[in-house]
């Protein structure tokens, strides 16, 4: 599908409300792009004309072509998470309202597409795969690392890894689901969420009690 290119901005020292407004159009430009055609398929220079801007404007932003699907991913699921759980939840209640958000963000139609992108383009573009799975700042991740960090003491206090232990329960909650919406073999509605949510939580928790 092509897309109609909208007029290229005057130059000129930007101000700070064009320049957020030029990251939302290069960031929408990008989303519907990726969508479309995948990452192989979604030339800079394509993604650049649809945001009105310049191919060099795009990598002063956001540096690579697999920066910017990053910053896509993330801006796709900014909005999905609370920034803030309940303070005096226990562990358990704060890993199940993570695990609920991660699957309802991530079970999204655009953020399947996304992940099917990753997993279909890994091996040709192994940049795209590293940068992915580099970024701690995806909001779900994040959340989990906030989390764990705050529970720090008698439960995690047998030597693991933060960073690990936020990526097991990240794949614990999300790999199964995830493969079921990539390959169509059937949808998670509210109840299978919530019912996966809490085994997932359950079966972390019971692994990482010392023992």
């Amino acid at each position: 599908m092509e897309h109609k290119s909208v007029p290229r901005r005057k130059g000129g020292r930007p101000s700070s409300a064009s320049t957020a407004k030029l990251r939302e159009d290069i960031l929408v430009a990008a989303e519907r792009t990726f969508l479309e055609q995948g990452f192989s398929g979604a030339s800079v220079e394509a993604i650049a004309m649809a945001a009105g801007t310049s191919k060099q404007t795009v990598y002063t932003r956001f540096g690579t072509k697999e920066r910017l699907f990053v910053a896509v991913s993330d801006s796709l699921l900014g909005s999905k998470f609370a920034a803030l759980l309940p303070e005096h939840a226990t562990l358990r209640d704060k890993l199940l309202a993570v695990a609920v958000q991660m699957l309802d963000a991530m079970l999204d139609p655009k953020m399947v597409r996304m992940h099917a992108i990753i997993a279909a383009e890994a091996e040709r573009f192994p940049d795209l795969a590293r940068a992915v799975d580099d970024d701690d700042t995806f909001p779900g991740r994040a959340l989990i690392l906030q989390v764990l960090a705050d529970a720090e003491g008698p439960m995690l206090s047998h030597g693991d890894d933060l960073r690990d232990l936020m990526r097991l329960f990240q794949d614990m909650v999300l790999s199964a689901p995830l493969r079921s919406a990539a390959l169509n073999l059937g949808k998670f509605d509210a109840a299978r969420v919530q019912a996966w949510a809490v085994m997932a939580v359950d079966v972390f928790l019971d692994g990482i009690r010392p023992r």
